[in-house]
């Protein structure tokens, strides 16, 4: 799905409730005109009744949440969220990966590469956590789709890039640069299942958003795997060894539901702890809202405790 046609999509939601009640006055005042036949009403009560019915209609719809940016239209400027996700507890050494076949590409020496389902630096940065924003009614232009293509390599039977963002327009080339044949199965709404042959290449372009990572293996190694997050904008984050992420020009003046990922995490939903997750009103399904000020940059820093990610 194209950016262009999910605002479609969002236009059409808001022309269809003013459809909704222009159609409900003009039964109303059929109605009135109707059950009123023996009298003379006049246009001026028939108009009056038909408006309080619309105003009745548009009371209940916001009651029931209404669009959910329209509270907030109008807002102006962009602002920056940044800081660093770190993990709080021991980290467990990584083990490496199972290899089972074409050893000398996989396991060359006889040792496979580590595992990477949870990679902590030396300064308790959490990597390959995924942080994004789930909606916003404004994309600066920094956002949208860049030109140039995603680079998705595989080497000595792994992903090269553990969690990749993508953003709907780009093209992500897949490669192999192993002297062997690798098969590239990609889940979720976006399926792919496409054998690369040995330092071969080839397309692929997702055209729905996700609203998680999608999961990508290997059919011939399948100890492989690897995470694609293909969004509608470039208001995505993922975090090296270091724990840092940006999300940069977020428009401001709006509230912004920003979810963090991570693959060990239940259901993917990494939970916060601290000051800073309680400020936020961290939930449970990995999700806080913040609303920032224009040209104001945000920097904070989130703590995830060992007990929240269990590989």
């Amino acid at each position: 799905m194209s950016r262009h046609s999910d605002c479609s999509m969002y236009s059409a939601s808001r022309g269809g409730f003013r459809r909704g009640w222009r159609l409900l006055i003009v039964l109303a005042s059929a109605s009135v005109v109707g059950c009123q036949q023996s009298a003379t009403i006049g246009p001026v009560a028939q108009e009056e009744q038909a408006r309080k019915i619309a105003e009745a209609f548009a009371s209940a719809s916001a009651d029931a949440g209404g669009d959910e940016a329209g509270d907030e239209a109008g807002g102006t400027g962009w602002a920056t969220l940044k800081g660093r996700i770190v993990f709080v507890g021991d980290p467990p050494e990584m083990p490496p990966y199972n290899a089972t076949k074409d050893m000398a590409t996989c396991a060359p020496g006889g040792t496979a590469p580590p595992q990477e389902w949870l990679i902590v630096g030396d300064d308790g940065g959490l990597a390959n956590v995924a942080i994004y924003a789930r909606k916003v009614s404004r994309v600066h232009e920094s956002a949208e789709p860049p030109e140039e293509e995603v680079v998705f390599d595989q080497k000595q039977c792994v992903f090269l890039s553990h969690v990749c963002p993508i953003v709907i327009g780009q093209t992500v080339m897949i490669k192999n640069s192993d002297p062997v044949g690798h098969n590239t199965n990609v889940q979720g709404q976006n399926a792919f299942n496409q054998t690369v042959p040995a330092d071969g290449s080839t397309p692929y372009e997702p055209q729905r958003e996700e609203s998680s990572p999608a999961k990508v293996t290997c059919s011939i190694h399948p100890w492989m795997v690897s995470y694609m997050l293909p969004r509608e904008n470039g208001y995505v984050s993922v975090t090296g060894k270091d724990g840092a992420f940006e999300l940069a020009n977020l428009p401001a003046g709006e509230t912004i539901e920003i979810q963090v990922w991570h693959e060990s995490a239940p259901g993917g939903a990494v939970i916060a702890e601290g000051e800073t997750a309680d400020r936020l009103g961290w939930t449970n399904k990995g999700r806080f809202k913040i609303k920032l000020e224009e040209d104001q940059t945000e920097e904070i820093t989130i703590q995830v405790p060992a007990s929240a990610l269990s590989g």
